[in-house]
């Protein structure tokens, strides 16, 4: 039988909220088995960019890396916010390794088609071998969403899609489940109401949310990266929040 691990893609606006992540690093330790853990930092890192000057474009609410976005945002996430996790989660005993897909070569990307004049990734390969390594020797990877083209050029990735991806890839080798950590207490079919929660969803009733418009943008996007993970060996993909974190009875589960 094979072992159990959860791909765990936590918000940034968790993480940028201190009681957030208490609650994020205390909810943790209810989840069983072995853990890698992807991280955002997106209001963080629009922030320090504001405050050093630099602007930063968006299209459809994501960033636009050019040069000088991917030196701030690489600052933030692979920098503060990566090493702030990793040192709270030695606090509570875990053995995390914070890592970009650069380091160990873990993750290469090409750059998306649609950003010639840009720095976006999309995932091309995960290094199974390399992960597999760390986890198996009982260490927790925490990865900030870059990774790299192979050619020497750092490259940012969107992180539901790259947190689907690993997933995916290390569904080969082990028993996956992934989840998606937000404010959410997860799919809402009211968003005025934090309670109303769908607590299982069909590809079916998915299709009837978007069409009327319940689910769009980029929590779409999340859905989307979540029945992909499905289709591609994940056993159960959960979206909730860090309350919920660890609580079979609390979030979204995708059937």
């Amino acid at each position: 039988m094979a072992e159990k691990l959860t791909v765990i893609k936590v918000s940034g606006k968790i993480l940028e909220n201190p009681e957030g992540l208490k609650t994020f690093i205390k909810n943790l330790a209810k989840v069983e088995g072995k853990k890698l853990i992807i991280h955002s930092a997106a209001q963080l890192a629009k922030t320090v960019a504001g405050k050093m000057g630099v602007g930063i474009s968006e299209v459809n609410e994501r960033p636009v890396i050019d040069d000088n976005a991917l030196k701030v945002y690489s600052m933030t996430y692979a920098g503060l916010v990566n090493k702030q996790l990793v040192a709270m989660l030695q606090g509570r005993k875990y053995n995390a390794l914070g890592l970009t897909g650069a380091d160990m070569n873990v993750i290469t990307s090409t750059k998306q088609a649609s950003d010639a004049n840009g720095y976006t990734g999309v995932v091309r390969q995960i290094n199974t071998a390399a992960l597999s390594m760390l986890i198996d020797n009982n260490v927790t990877p925490v990865i900030a969403p870059f990774t790299h083209d192979g050619k020497g050029q750092l490259l940012f990735n969107e992180t539901d899609a790259m947190a689907a991806e690993t997933a995916k890839a290390l569904a080969m080798r082990y028993d996956v489940t992934l989840i998606y950590c937000f404010v959410r207490k997860g799919v809402l079919l009211n968003v005025l109401d934090p309670d109303s929660v769908v607590p299982a969803l069909k590809r079916t009733q998915y299709k009837a949310l978007r069409e009327m418009e319940i689910i769009k943008d980029w929590f779409a996007n999340k859905v989307d990266n979540a029945f992909s993970a499905i289709d591609h060996g994940v056993k159960n993909v959960v979206i909730t929040s860090a309350d919920g974190l660890g609580n079979p009875k609390q979030g979204t589960h995708i059937k």
